[in-house]
C-alpha cells in the first residue's frame, strides 16, 4: 500500500530559502554560456562557486564527438548540448529527461515515475536505447532503463545522425555519459534529498590522489534512494556504486579503470495504453490517476567494468585504447491497457518476464596535428569492435501475458491474477557484432575557413534466434558512412557551418501485439543535411540549425503488421539563445518548428501523413533572477510548450498539445566554515496532466506535480 502524503519541514524551509536555478543550468546548450575559455580537460573537477556581481559561471565548452575526439562545442559542425554534474544538481535532475527539459529539440516520450523508464525524442526522432546510449563514448545497454546521474561528470547530447562519429544508431542522436574521474585536489561531498510524496536519498562523492607524486587517483560515488512516490501504488528503491581509478605510470602514460553498479525497482508502473481503432483519446486530466495495480513493478540491475591506456606520444599526437564490458538484467511486471470504447473501458494484460543484455566494446584511436605548408590538419584514425547479446524469457508472461481483468479509465479498479510469475528460463534471442575502422581530417585553410572530411567502414552482422537456438533471421552489411562539413568563423567565438552525414541503424522488430511477431528487419539508412550558426559570447549566445533528415520508416500498418518500407522525412528549424539583460536578470528560450511526413510508403493510409511522436512546434522559456542584494540566491521560473503529436502512422489519433511550468532554486552559504548548498523546487507546478507517445499506437500519462529539495555539504 502506498504511504500517506506528507510535506516535510525540509521542503518548506528549502522553498523559502531558494527557488531557482543558476545560469549554468543551460550554459552548455548555448543559452547561458560564459566567455569562451581554453580547451578544458576531459575530466572536470567538481567546484563550489560563490556568485558575485562579476562572477563568470563555470561551464563545459567541450564535447566528445566520437571519432572526432574532443572538440569545443562552438567548433563542431553539429548541434550539441552538454550538461555538467554541477548543472544537473541545480536542475535536481534524476534522468536525462530532466537534463534536457529546456532544449526545444527534446520532447519527452515517457517518464520513469509512471512508465518503465524515461525517454525522449530529439527533433521528433527517438533515441536508440540499444545503440545510442554511450558511457565514455562506448555503447552501453540501456534498454528500457535509466542511468543514474550521480557517477557522471557531464552528459552530452549530439543531435541528429552519428554514423561516422559512433557507428550504428538512430538519427535521433547520441547521449554520452562521461564518468567522473579522480580529482587532483581532495574532494568530499555529502548530499541528502527529498521528493514528494516520501522519497529520501543520500549520496556521497569522494575524490583525490595518493602515493608517490600523487600517481594514484580515485573517485567514489555511493547513492541510496527509497520511498513512496506521488503516483498510485508508487514506490522507488535505488542503489548506485561507482569507482574510478587511475595510475600515472609516467607523465605521458596513464592507466585507468572503473566499475559501476546500479539497481532500481519501481512499483506502480505501466507499459502503456492503446486506444482501439476509431476511438478518440480523452483529455488526460479526466482520467483517474489509479491505473496501476499492486502487482505492477519494474526492476533493472546494471553492472559495468571499463579500463584503458592513454598515451601522449608528443605535444601534437595522442593515442588511446579502451575496453568496456556491461550487463543489464531487466525484470518487468507491468500492465498494458487496451481501451475498447469511448466510455473508457479497457482490458488489462500484465506482461511479466526477465530479459538480459551483454555488451562488450574495444576501441583504439590516434589523434594528431600537422601542417602541409600553410594548411593545418587535425586528423583522427581509429578502429573499434563491439558485440551485443540479448536474452529473452521464454514464458507465458512474455509471449502472451496474464489477463488481470477489465477496468475503466475514469474509475479506480483493483485487478489481480494469482498465476502471475516471472519467467526465468532465458534463451539467446539476438546477437550483433560491429567491426569498424574510421578516419577524419579537419583541414584549416585559413584562420576562418575549415573543412571536415570523415569516413567510417563497418562490418555489421545480426543474428536472431528462436527458443530452440535456431536462427530465424540474419543480416549482414558493410556500409561506408561519410561525413562532410564546411565551417567559417565569423569571429573567434562564432561559427557558421554546413554538414552532411549518413548513418545506419539497427532494423526494427515486431512487438508481441503485432500479428507478425517476432519478425525482425535489417538495417535502416538515414541521411542528414544541416546548416547552422553557433555563437558564444560573455553576455549572450545563440544556436541556430536548419536541418533535413531522411530516415527509413518502420511502423505498424492498418492490418496490425509491423513493416519496414518508405522514408520518414524531417525538415525543421532548431533555435535557442540567451541574454544577460542586467547583472541580475537573464532570459533564455528556444523554439523548434518541425515538418514531418511519410514518403514512398506502400500503405496509402500512411503516405504523406505526419510521422508519429513528432510535435510540429516546441517552445521553451526561462527567466532567472540573481538579486544584487543577496547574491547567494538565484530564483527561476520556466515553461515548455509541446505541440500535438500523432499517435499512429495513419494519423487517426493524436495527443493534444500541453504546457508545463517549473519553479526551482538554489541558495549557497557556509555552516561551520563548510560550503553548503540548498536547492528546492516544484516540477509541473500547476499539476498539468497530459499524454506522451512513442513507438506508434502507445500513449502514457504524465507524472503528477512533484516537489523536490536537497542539501549538499562540501568539505
Amino acid at each position: 500500500m502506498r504511504g500517506h502524503r506528507r510535506t516535510p519541514s525540509l521542503l518548506s524551509a528549502g522553498l523559502f530559502v531558494s527557488v531557482g536555478l543558476s545560469l549554468s543550468t543551460l550554459s552548455s546548450s548555448g543559452w547561458a554560456q560564459a566567455a569562451p575559455a581554453s580547451d578544458a580537460a576531459a575530466t572536470l573537477p567538481a567546484v563550489s562557486v560563490s556568485a558575485t556581481k562579476d562572477t563568470t559561471v563555470a561551464q563545459a565548452d567541450t564535447v566528445s564527438a566520437g571519432a572526432l575526439g574532443s572538440r569545443k562545442q562552438v567548433d563542431t559542425p553539429f548541434s550539441t548540448h552538454v550538461v555538467t554534474s554541477d548543472e544537473a544538481q541545480d536542475l535536481m535532475a534524476t534522468t536525462a529527461n530532466d537534463l534536457f527539459k529546456y532544449d526545444p529539440a527534446v520532447s519527452v516520450s515517457s517518464e520513469n515515475a509512471i512508465s518503465e523508464n524515461s525517454m525522449f525524442n530529439v527533433r521528433g526522432m527517438p533515441i536508440d536505447t540499444l545503440n545510442s546510449i554511450k558511457v565514455d563514448g562506448q555503447t552501453f545497454p540501456s534498454w528500457d532503463t535509466d542511468l543514474s546521474l550521480e557517477p557522471f561528470e557531464q552528459v552530452e547530447l549530439l543531435k541528429g545522425l552519428s554514423g561516422f562519429m559512433y557507428g550504428f544508431g538512430s538519427p535521433g542522436g547520441i547521449v554520452n555519459y562521461v564518468l567522473k574521474r579522480p580529482t587532483d585536489d581532495p574532494y568530499r561531498s555529502i548530499s541528502i534529498g527529498y521528493k514528494s510524496a516520501g522519497v529520501f536519498s543520500e549520496a556521497v562523492d569522494l575524490g583525490g590522489r595518493f602515493g608517490n607524486d600523487n600517481r594514484f587517483g580515485y573517485r567514489l560515488n555511493l547513492v541510496n534512494e527509497d520511498g513512496n512516490t506521488a503516483e498510485d501504488h508508487g514506490h522507488v528503491r535505488r542503489q548506485v556504486a561507482s569507482l574510478a581509478f587511475d595510475f600515472r605510470i609516467t607523465p605521458d602514460l596513464t592507466f585507468s579503470a572503473d566499475a559501476f553498479y546500479q539497481k532500481r525497482k519501481t512499483n506502480g508502473t505501466l507499459f502503456g495504453l492503446m486506444f482501439g481503432s476509431g476511438l478518440g483519446i480523452p483529455d488526460a486530466s479526466t482520467v483517474t490517476h489509479a491505473l496501476t495495480q499492486p502487482q505492477n513493478y519494474y526492476q533493472t540491475e546494471m553492472a559495468s567494468f571499463g579500463t584503458g591506456l592513454d598515451y601522449r606520444l608528443s605535444e601534437n599526437w595522442h593515442a588511446s585504447v579502451k575496453y568496456r564490458f556491461a550487463k543489464e538484467n531487466r525484470t518487468n511486471s507491468d500492465s498494458f491497457l487496451f481501451v475498447t470504447d469511448n466510455a473508457g473501458n479497457y482490458s488489462n494484460t500484465l506482461y511479466a518476464a526477465m530479459t538480459r543484455y551483454f555488451y562488450q566494446n574495444v576501441d583504439a584511436m590516434v589523434q594528431g596535428k600537422f601542417n602541409t605548408g600553410s594548411v593545418k590538419h587535425d586528423v583522427v584514425v581509429g578502429a573499434g569492435f563491439e558485440t551485443q547479446t540479448s536474452e529473452y524469457s521464454n514464458s507465458v508472461g512474455w509471449n502472451n501475458g496474464y489477463f488481470l481483468g477489465n477496468g475503466n479509465l475514469y474509475n479506480s479498479t483493483l485487478l489481480t491474477n494469482d498465476e502471475v510469475s516471472i519467467g526465468s528460463e532465458l534463451y539467446r534471442q539476438q546477437r550483433t557484432t560491429q567491426a569498424a575502422v574510421y578516419a577524419s581530417d579537419t583541414v584549416q585553410f585559413t584562420s576562418r575557413l575549415s573543412a571536415l572530411v570523415g569516413v567510417r567502414y563497418t562490418q555489421y552482422q545480426q543474428h536472431v534466434y528462436d527458443p530452440t537456438g535456431a536462427v530465424t533471421s540474419q543480416y549482414s552489411a558493410d556500409p561506408v558512412t561519410p561525413t562532410f562539413a564546411l565551417m567559417f568563423k565569423t569571429d573567434p567565438y562564432s561559427t557558421v557551418y554546413a554538414s552532411y552525414v549518413e548513418s545506419l541503424e539497427q532494423g526494427g522488430a515486431a512487438s508481441n501485439t503485432n500479428l507478425n511477431y517476432p519478425q525482425t528487419f535489417g538495417p535502416l539508412k538515414s541521411k542528414q543535411y544541416e546548416i547552422g550558426f553557433k555563437t558564444d559570447h560573455s553576455k549572450w549566445g545563440a544556436n541556430l540549425a536548419l536541418f533535413r533528415v531522411d530516415q527509413g520508416y518502420n511502423y505498424t500498418n492498418s492490418a496490425n503488421i509491423f513493416v519496414q518500407d518508405g522514408t520518414k522525412r524531417y525538415t525543421g528549424v532548431d533555435a535557442s539563445g540567451w541574454l544577460a539583460l542586467t547583472s541580475e536578470w537573464r532570459v533564455m528560450g528556444g523554439v523548434m518548428w518541425l515538418d514531418t511526413k511519410a514518403v514512398d510508403v506502400d500503405d496509402p493510409t500512411v503516405e504523406g501523413k505526419r510521422v508519429y511522436g513528432a510535435p510540429r512546434f516546441t517552445v521553451t522559456g526561462r527567466v532567472e533572477y540573481n538579486p544584487s542584494y543577496l547574491r547567494p540566491l538565484t530564483l527561476a521560473f520556466g515553461g515548455k510548450y509541446v505541440g500535438n503529436q500523432a499517435v499512429d502512422a495513419a494519423n487517426s489519433q493524436f495527443v493534444p498539445a500541453y504546457v508545463t511550468y517549473d519553479l526551482s532554486g538554489r541558495y549557497e552559504t557556509k555552516i561551520a566554515g563548510k560550503d553548503v548548498t540548498f536547492r528546492a523546487g516544484i516540477n509541473n507546478l500547476f499539476n498539468r496532466r497530459y499524454w506522451t507517445t512513442a513507438w506508434g499506437y502507445y500513449v502514457a500519462p504524465s507524472p503528477t506535480r512533484t516537489a523536490v529539495a536537497s542539501a549538499t555539504l562540501q568539505f
